[in-house]
């Protein structure tokens, strides 16, 4: 197998990976065909592109990757300055990146993503005061055995965490000021026991983390399920409708 195959099928099973990713494209499935357009804002390594079967999907992201997938075209770029026109994707999806940008430029972002989806929009975080509570002990049992705070973990920490009720409410605020109706639910994801456990290995051992997070990717169907009261993670989904 080459590199590249082994790098990809690790980000499409390693539970860190998997989990922010398999449940967005589980929801967006109904909405995916081989007609369709994707973006995905703040897309990291591979994004979205390693687990949706759409016509093409364009990654955005302060971060270059270099990250070779059919039909995944990467543009340098940021989720505040989307530098594409009206409606010019199908889907415009974000997972994991409003909770690392300050509070002031979130609404920057989510009207971005509003002004570029054409069909529906997609958005993740980890939400509320259960998910910071979990990066903040992780936070301080690395600091208490001196070792080093993974970037991530500061920017989350560095902000409040957000809300998905109003995250709903701002998508639906923008998409009014542009004369567009739509409706938005909300799903949960990522159990916050398997998330304890999977910082509780990482504080004991890198090499006891990676044996339990590529684990954790493989048994993730048959792993506990979350709801609103034990999840990590919220899931905005905003489709556009005409009456």
């Amino acid at each position: 197998m080459k590199t590249g195959s082994i790098r990809k099928t690790l980000y499409k099973m390693a539970w860190d990976t998997r989990c922010r990713n398999v449940d967005v494209a589980r929801i967006l499935r109904p909405f995916i065909d081989r007609e369709t357009t994707v973006l995905d804002a703040g897309c990291g390594e591979y994004g979205l592109s390693a687990f949706v079967d759409a016509k093409s999907v364009v990654g955005v992201d302060v971060i270059p990757t270099d990250a070779k997938v059919e039909g995944f075209t990467f543009i340098h770029g940021s989720i505040t300055s989307l530098p594409f026109a009206e409606r010019s994707f199908s889907i415009a999806a974000s997972v994991d990146v409003l909770e690392h940008l300050p509070e002031a430029i979130r609404p920057e972002a989510i009207r971005q993503l509003v002004k570029v989806a054409d069909e529906t929009i997609i958005i993740t975080f980890p939400f509320g005061r259960q998910a910071r509570e979990i990066d903040e002990s992780f936070n301080m049992e690395l600091t208490a055995t001196n070792q080093p705070i993974p970037a991530w973990v500061s920017e989350h920490l560095a902000n409040q965490y957000p809300d998905a009720a109003s995250v709903s409410a701002e998508i639906e605020a923008e998409s009014k000021k542009l004369g567009r109706k739509v409706r938005t639910s909300i799903f949960y994801s990522e159990n916050l026991a398997v998330a304890k456990y999977l910082r509780w290995s990482a504080a004991r051992s890198r090499y006891l983390y990676l044996f339990v997070n590529i684990a954790s990717g493989f048994l993730l169907p048959i792993l506990p399920g979350a709801t609103k009261d034990n999840a990590y993670r919220a899931i905005i989904l905003a489709e556009f409708y005409n009456d």
